[in-house]
């Protein structure tokens, strides 16, 4: 949903000024040294830093504002990195911002300071538009993630998923002052650091009030008072004291890893991925990212077989008038996947070609219809989606955007386009350095001891600690998801030969189907939608289907009468649930899960029930339904982090909703089932 932005001004010496709380955001001139002095020394980072036996290390912070502590600490990290190799873990930094600064006063705010300037420009240009929930940025080649979470503290740190013994190495507690800020100091905050902090956790924070002292004793914190920095006499710091294991908020959703939550930076798990397509992929490179290599087995000929490979898919987002917990997951996965394709087709080289086609020409969808138009006008109407995230077009400016005669209004994101499936995921695996092994079609998966045996229909056999299944449709052999409600839905989608009507075609335009700009001569036309069909067959009579569709949704437009079929194209089968949301996560232990919870619908409170069981090591990335493009990248992403114990990048009840084991835990509270 939107968040508001910030009220500012720059005073004389051209500090931003927040008017909301009558506060600086850092000292004047003396941004730079006042972040080293109050959250770097007195969290002795770079003592810390020196010998850091984990994988990460996790920075958490109540206050984003300009970004500049997140920026001066990066500098250490590439300091450290750069002069001395001893940064050699991966650092998290999570931060929340209630009222985000705009664009254009961020960047006036960092240029006083341009010896971090290489570090503000990658920050500019990855700054997120005004949606809430989190924003996953990278830095320093991967090295570094910023989550900016858009949103109250008190909302966001609750959402936060901290496993048992939580995830927070190193608290920066800032923000405005509790003389100007009241609602933010509260006891819920430090009661809230505390779950998230891991054993021995340290804070640093430029305030010394009362109400700081005594919320961070409560909360189990020791107190120190420091010499504070400027005009201020003294600085808080201290660490976490007392930490007792923490059962999860809802122990039937576990996303605790099994394998890798105590890697360290030498350790290397044999990973094993199921799949040839986008899941597959993105999974490969997200995990590349980490420095772990893994293994990818194709039942197909080559890779992109499947759904993943049509001649262009749209990148866009399904929202709804409500941010409810589907709209806000698209949001989200659409604003990282516009991120992610612009770095990766930025990122590659001669060694790792970016060669994927793309154009960011945003997309249209219209209002093709009363009932269509009084939909997306109540859409706007809500407000509670950002203008920089999706905006209402009125006919004129339809056509004007899509440089063809759309006598329609309709909904416009700015941010979207289309990209060439098959080449994004050569590009991915390419980049990933992935060894993909092709015509590996998968019979049997058997758990030994830790680890996994798979064995394929060639009846060779490999071993792996980790496997992931991204299977699409093909999952109907595979015996673990056999207790998944998946279903293949099949699609087919026209290539319509350009001629002069459509040539001038500049965005993707949506309707009940889609029409995309040419590309090599060819728009993309679809697409039809038959579950339960697995049969990937053109038929002349889905042809049909498309082309009336389109003709009857664009009725008031010549052009689109125009259109003829040439009998080509291209059918696919995706794979859906059955509410319409992807899985992502461990494959749950469905016969184990359904004797731990047989009086789930009594809703006892969550330390009354066991944490759910899983199949050790085995996890899932499917049910992606035509919106893999958009989709893909941010599941990918939670799942490496998953499997890695890093922080995800999602709230909880999102988490909830792509959670695996949903369906049957639903079923569990309906007590549709009788177990024995």
């Amino acid at each position: 949903m939107k968040v508001i932005h910030a009220a500012i001004h720059f005073n004389q010496n051209g500090t931003p000024f927040a008017e909301k709380f009558d506060d600086l955001y850092f000292s004047d001139s003396l941004g730079i040294e006042e972040t080293q002095h109050v959250f770097l020394q007195h969290n002795q980072l770079p003592q810390r830093w020196d010998d850091w036996p984990a994988a990460q290390f996790v920075i958490a912070e109540t206050g984003f504002g300009t970004g500049l502590n997140f920026l001066v600490t990066l500098a250490l990290y590439a300091q450290l990195h750069t002069q001395k190799n001893i940064a050699d873990f991966k650092l998290h930094f999570l931060t929340v911002e209630k009222y985000p600064l705009k664009k254009t006063d961020l960047i006036q705010a960092l240029a006083l300071y341009p010896e971090l300037s290489l570090f503000s420009q990658e920050l500019i240009e990855q700054y997120p538009i005004n949606v809430g929930g989190c924003h996953r940025l990278e830095f320093f080649n991967g090295k570094v993630s910023l989550d900016l979470w858009l949103g109250d503290v008190h909302d966001v740190l609750p959402q936060w998923s901290a496993g048992e013994f939580g995830i927070v190495d190193c608290w920066y507690l800032d923000g405005f002052a509790p003389s100007k800020n009241p609602e933010m100091w509260t006891q819920d905050l430090f009661t809230q650091m505390a779950r998230l902090a891991k054993q021995d956790c340290t804070y640093a924070t430029f305030t010394a009030a009362g109400v700081v002292k005594r919320g961070l004793q409560d909360a189990g914190f020791s107190v120190e008072k420091q010499p504070g920095h400027s005009q201020k006499r003294h600085n808080l710091r201290g660490k976490l004291i007392s930490k007792s294991a923490m059962r999860w908020p809802k122990p039937y959703f576990n996303r605790a890893p099994a394998y890798l939550s105590d890697l360290n930076k030498t350790n290397q798990a044999k990973i094993a991925v199921i799949g040839g397509g986008l899941a597959a992929a993105n999974c490969a490179y997200a995990l590349s990212q980490r420095g772990l290599k893994c293994d990818v087995y194709c039942q197909d000929a080559t890779i992109a077989q499947g759904a993943s490979g049509n001649h262009q898919g749209a990148l866009y987002p399904h929202l709804n008038s409500v941010a409810n917990t589907a709209s806000q997951f698209h949001a989200l996965a659409y604003l990282y996947a516009s991120r992610f394709y612009r770095a990766l087709n930025k990122n590659g080289n001669a060694s790792a070609p970016p060669s994927f086609a793309h154009q960011w020409c945003g997309v249209i969808q219209l209002a093709f219809s009363d009932k269509v138009a009084q939909r997306y006008q109540n859409l706007i109407e809500q407000g509670v989606w950002s203008e920089e995230l999706v905006r209402w077009l009125d006919p004129a400016e339809a056509s004007n955007i899509a440089n063809i005669e759309l006598p329609y209004a309709g909904l416009f994101f700015p941010h979207g386009g289309w990209l060439n499936p098959p080449a994004l995921v050569k590009s991915l695996f390419h980049q990933a350095n992935t060894e993909v092994h092709c015509a590996k079609q998968l019979q049997h998966l058997t758990q030994i001891n830790q680890g996994w045996q798979l064995s394929f229909s060639d009846q060779s056999q490999v071993d792996a600690d980790i496997v992931i299944l991204a299977t699409g449709s093909d999952f109907a052999n595979i015996k673990q998801l056999s207790t998944m409600p998946l279903n293949g839905v099949r699609g087919q989608v026209e290539h319509i030969t350009s001629n002069a009507e459509l040539s001038p075609l500049a965005t993707v335009i949506c309707h009940k189907g889609y029409l995309t700009p040419a590309y090599n001569n060819i728009h993309a036309l679809g697409s039809t939608y038959i579950k339960g069909d697995y049969n990937c067959d053109y038929r002349v009579t889905e042809q049909s289907t498309n082309l009336n569709m389109h003709k009857k949704s664009l009725a008031l437009s010549d052009w689109a009468q125009q259109i003829s079929g040439q009998c080509q194209g291209r059918a696919a089968v995706r794979c859906g649930t059955a509410d319409h949301l992807p899985m992502v996560g461990a494959i749950p232990d469905t016969a184990s899960q359904l004797q731990q919870y047989p009086d789930l619908y009594k809703a006892l409170p969550a330390q009354r029930y066991p944490v759910a069981k899983d199949y050790t090591n085995l996890y899932m990335l499917n049910g992606l339904g035509s919106r893999g493009l958009t989709t893909a990248p941010l599941l990918a992403e939670v799942l490496a982090s998953q499997i890695c114990a890093e922080p995800l990048p999602l709230p909880i009840t999102i988490l909830d909703a792509l959670n695996p084991n949903r369906f049957l835990i639903r079923s569990l509270i309906r007590r549709e089932f009788e177990i024995d």
